[in-house]
């Protein structure tokens, strides 16, 4: 069976690191969600991603189910993120983050923003008026 989750690779765990992006790294924000970004330290063509969610989001409850649709978001559309780049996003508005389509339209229009997807990539309709 295809394992789906986020390999230990792809993901920040490290306060260090954290910290050296948040301090030194871009800082990109939207209505629904707030991107800090940094090039890869190491000599890495892996995308890292790391999650900040704060209690003001809402109960625990509430909290999880919008890491759980961010992480499978940035599964989804890894391709479409340039590469050697670490990003943290730390969402806003729990009542926004509602369906996996508006997670990937929310992580995709802050990521346009910020110019960090791929050349070749369009987005949809959707995608464009989120």
């Amino acid at each position: 069976m295809l394992k789906q989750g986020l390999s230990k690779g792809h993901r920040l765990h490290l306060k260090n690191d954290f910290k050296e992006i948040i301090q030194g790294g871009k800082r990109i924000q939207d209505k629904n969600l707030v991107l800090w970004y940094k090039p890869a330290s190491l000599d890495t063509c892996k995308k890292r991603m790391g999650l900040v969610v704060s209690k003001k989001l809402g109960s625990a409850v509430v909290r999880n189910r919008t890491k759980r649709l961010l992480r499978e978001a940035f599964r989804l559309n890894r391709e479409k993120l340039k590469d050697g780049v670490d990003y943290i996003f730390s969402p806003r508005r729990s009542e926004e983050w509602t369906t996996l389509l508006r997670a990937t339209d929310f992580l995709l229009s802050v990521c346009q923003k910020a110019d960090l997807l791929k050349e070749n990539v369009t987005l949809s309709a959707t995608e464009k008026n989120a």
